[in-house]
């Protein structure tokens, strides 16, 4: 049998392979390193550029498609854009490191400038620490109403300040060297313990100063007084917030403020105020008038806290500091049981007349009437009879005084004046020893006394007599005001001339009221009281509706005179960073 006849194609079977298109470029090329050598194909594909290790890693998931069906490697970070990236790193960190290196330094030169204006405004002993002229400046600031958003001062805050300035001065390790114990061993104060000190062998501005340290302390205890330390937070509380059994009906506190304490948790905050006066008072090395003031400012105190009798003998201790810095020879110039001063005084100190004024106060505060007037009196009489000051002409005013030392090219000079040589320490201020002068500044003190006559017989029986006295120390304190307006000690004539009109305004409105029904009201047949008439033909007759009118007027002209006067002076807050 023959076999079938085969096709070309299947008589060449071993030869055949499958028919598929030539491709020269489907294998995958791959670099030619440098460092080894590769077999190379006479008709193989084009190898693509050489590439060497150390300027770029190959990759093999990044490959980009090229013309010419060619593979490349990416090169994400070139030599070109290292040395660019390099570059702007350092130029931002150079530029970083310049600003905050400039922020540095700007908060140097303020924080410098603050305490150069702190200092001036509230001098230091040079021999004090650093850390603790820093904390008196900070505690002296901090009493202005100006150094809070609020405008209230901050006594938490500045009497915290100023416990640690009385335990760094106190401190023989820091700044108390050379603070002695008295000859008698100190005294002991019931509830207080041990006060008193000889301070005598430091130097009289550190003297001084301690002295503004016990005072400002003084002055928040008393805003203090009542409050408590959670001892478990570390956080001063008023004591009408606090949760116990001794408060049944705790305040809430203000929204945003810590939760209030318990009660087994508190403990007394601050020392109290008698324990910085009594020390100021039995301290060896205090001046009179220092000592005199600390006194008047504790019996003060007294009388808020509701303790008359007490506050008494401390006016009467007061009146002792006084007369003793008074000459042998006018030792009998006030009767000190009375405190009157005598019609024919041969030595009339500012402390006496202080002393005295504040005991006559005393008692008109607590309705003794009686032994207000006479003393009152006396020392209105005394203070009439005071030798006239000599002109002062020429001298310059302390808005002219402000507007010279907070100008800027003054500010300027007085700050690098600073730096190269210490600011001078102020001068001792006056004793109160000397008779004063009566210049217009203490024309503004007989206003001031005039007020009080007028307040002590508005409160007895002779009403009419109180209100002339009264309307005439506002004439009076205007007057003197226009005098003293922009110099110094015009502050004593501003509050006399403010309280003197609001008294004025307070007893016509009580007078009109009680004699609304009739409408009119017999008064005196002073001078003053023809002004006042409806009709000129009824003497001693008065409109209160029309003088009430009038005490209006007078005072809407005397607030715009007080503004003017205060907004003309320059104010140096500005220059506070």
């Amino acid at each position: 049998m023959r076999s079938p006849r085969l096709s070309p194609l299947h008589r060449i079977y071993p030869l055949l392979r499958p028919f598929q298109p030539s491709n020269a470029n489907s294998k995958a090329t791959y670099p030619r390193p440098f460092s080894q050598n590769s077999l190379l194909l006479l008709f193989g594909p084009a190898s693509p550029r050489p590439q060497l290790p150390f300027l770029a890693t190959p990759v093999h998931r990044n490959l980009l498609r090229q013309r010419g069906g060619q593979w490349q490697l990416s090169r994400l970070l070139t030599t070109e854009r290292k040395r660019y990236i390099k570059e702007q790193l350092w130029l931002a960190g150079k530029y970083t490191a310049f600003g905050y290196a400039g922020l540095v330094l700007i908060f140097l030169i303020s924080f410098g400038i603050q305490n150069e204006y702190l200092e001036g405004k509230y001098p230091t002993p040079r021999e004090w620490t650093m850390v603790s002229r820093m904390n008196y400046r900070s505690a002296r600031r901090s009493e202005e109403p100006s150094a809070t958003e609020s405008g209230l001062t901050d006594y938490a805050r500045s009497g915290n300040l100023y416990q640690i300035m009385v335990g760094r001065l106190e401190n023989p390790d820091k700044d108390g060297r050379d603070i002695s114990e008295l000859d008698e061993g100190g005294i002991l104060v019931d509830g207080i313990g041990k006060t008193g000190a000889d301070i005598s062998n430091k130097s009289e501005p550190w003297r001084r100063c301690y002295y503004e340290v016990l005072m400002g302390a003084a002055r928040a205890a008393e805003h203090l007084d009542g409050w408590v330390m959670d001892n478990t937070r570390r956080i001063s509380f008023p004591g009408d917030v606090v949760v116990g059994t001794d408060n049944p009906n705790p305040k809430p506190v203000p929204p945003g403020a810590h939760s209030p304490p318990l009660q087994e948790n508190c403990s007394p905050a601050y020392k109290p105020p008698e324990a910085y006066y009594l020390k100021i008072l039995t301290t060896k090395g205090f001046t009179p008038k220092q000592r005199l003031l600390s006194a008047l400012a504790y019996a003060d105190w007294l009388d808020f806290k509701g303790l008359p009798d007490s506050a008494e003998e401390m006016y009467r201790w007061a009146l002792d500091i006084a007369v003793s810095t008074q000459p042998a020879s006018a030792v009998n110039d006030v009767d000190k049981s009375t405190g009157v001063i005598s019609e024919h005084p041969t030595h009339l100190s500012e402390n006496l007349l202080l002393a005295t004024t504040s005991l006559a106060v005393h008692h008109a505060r607590n309705k003794n009437t009686s032994a207000a007037l006479p003393i009152l009196l006396s020392v209105l009489r005394a203070r009439r009879s005071l030798p006239d000051a000599p002109p002062s002409a020429g001298r310059p005013t302390r808005i002219q005084a402000i507007r010279e030392s907070t100008s800027m090219p003054s500010l300027i000079i007085n700050f690098l004046r600073s730096i190269f040589m210490e600011r001078p320490f102020p001068p001792l201020p006056p004793s109160g020893e000397d008779p004063p002068l009566r210049s217009s500044a203490e024309i503004c003190e007989e206003a001031g006394v005039m007020t009080y006559i007028g307040e002590v017989l508005f409160a007895s029986s002779n009403r009419s007599a109180g209100l002339s006295w009264t309307r005439d120390a506002v004439d009076l304190a205007e007057a003197a005001f226009r005098e003293v307006a922009g110099m110094d000690g015009d502050e004593r004539c501003r509050e006399c001339l403010e309280v003197g009109l609001e008294n004025w305004q307070k007893m016509v409105l009580q007078m009109a009221k009680e004699g609304g029904a009739k409408g009119e009201e017999e008064v005196g047949s002073r001078r003053w009281s023809a002004w006042l008439t409806r009709n000129r033909g009824e003497k001693g007759k008065v409109n209160w509706e029309s003088e009430r009118n009038l005490v209006d007027e007078r005072y809407r002209k005397a607030r715009k005179m007080l503004d003017a006067s205060s907004s003309s002076g320059v104010s140096s807050g500005w220059f506070f960073l």
